[in-house]
C-alpha cells in the first residue's frame, strides 16, 4: 500500500489518505508504428474494492478530492520508487482540482515529473467548470499534457473533446473489440481517427487484447498509440 505519511501534509488529510489503502499498477502505452514504449498509465488498486466502487463510495461523501490528491500524490511515489523515466497518464475527475499549494507541493516533492505528466480525464464524472479553469491554467503552467480517457462512454463524449480540446483521445475498448471483424466498428474507428488527426489530437486505442485486433489496427488504420493486454499486462 502506498505510505502518504512520508508526504508532508496537514495530520487531518494525512489521516483520510491512509484510510484509503490503496496501490497502483501501471500498463505501458506503445508507438503503433515503432513499438517503442512511450508512457504509463497510472491505476488505482484499493484493497477489498474495485476503483468504481471506491469512487462511487467517495462521490457521495462528497471527498472527490480526497481521491484527486490520493491519485496524484500516490501514482508518483509509487512511479518514483519504480524508477520509471517515461511519461505517466495520471487520471483525473473533471469536477477537481489540485489547488495552488498543493500543487506546488507536488512539484516541491517530485520535480522531475515536470515535463512527463498527461492529465487523463475520466468519464465517470460531471464537469465542474470552476475546478475546470483551475485545474487547465495548472496544466498550462506545468507543463502537463491533457488527455480524454475511453472516449464513448459515460461523459467521454464529442462534446467532451470540443470543451476540453485534449492532445490525445484514448479510444475505449469497446470501440476496438473485435475491431477485426466488425466492419461497423472498422468504419467508425477509422473516421474518428481522421476527425480527430485533422484537430492535431493524437490517439490511443485502449484494450487491445488480441492479436488480431492488434494486427488490424497496425496494418489498416492510423492510430498513433496502443495499449492493451496483448500488449503488456497492468503490473
Amino acid at each position: 500500500m502506498i505510505n502518504f505519511h512520508e508526504l508532508p501534509f496537514h495530520t487531518d488529510n494525512l489521516k483520510e489518505l491512509e484510510k484509503l489503502n490503496i496501490n497502483f499498477v501501471f500498463q505501458p502505452i506503445y508507438n503503433a508504428s515503432t513499438l517503442k514504449l512511450v508512457a504509463y498509465e497510472a491505476l488505482m488498486r484499493p484493497e477489498g474494492k474495485s476503483p468504481l466502487e471506491l469512487i462511487d463510495e467517495y462521490e457521495k461523501l462528497g471527498k472527490l478530492h480526497t481521491l484527486e490528491v490520493a491519485t496524484c500524490f500516490g501514482s508518483a511515489i509509487e512511479y518514483r520508487k519504480r524508477g520509471y523515466t517515461k511519461n505517466i497518464c495520471i487520471n483525473s475527475f473533471p469536477c477537481e482540482a489540485l489547488s495552488e499549494e498543493e500543487m506546488k507541493l507536488y512539484f516541491d516533492i517530485f520535480p522531475d515529473m515536470e515535463g512527463k505528466i498527461i492529465v487523463e480525464i475520466v468519464e465517470y464524472t460531471e464537469l465542474n467548470k470552476s475546478r475546470w479553469g483551475i485545474k487547465k491554467e495548472e496544466i498550462k503552467g506545468y507543463d502537463m499534457k491533457l488527455s480524454l480517457d475511453d472516449y464513448s462512454t459515460g461523459n467521454n463524449d464529442i462534446t467532451a473533446v470540443d470543451f476540453f480540446n485534449p492532445h490525445y483521445v484514448k479510444l475505449d475498448r469497446s470501440l476496438i473489440s473485435g475491431i477485426d471483424k466488425d466492419e461497423s466498428k472498422q468504419q467508425k474507428v477509422i473516421e474518428l481517427i481522421e476527425k480527430f488527426h485533422n484537430r492535431n489530437i493524437e490517439i490511443v486505442a485502449e484494450g487491445v487484447e488480441t492479436k488480431e485486433e492488434y494486427d488490424y489496427l497496425r496494418d489498416n488504420t492510423d492510430v498513433d498509440y496502443l495499449q492493451g493486454y496483448y500488449l503488456a499486462m497492468p503490473q
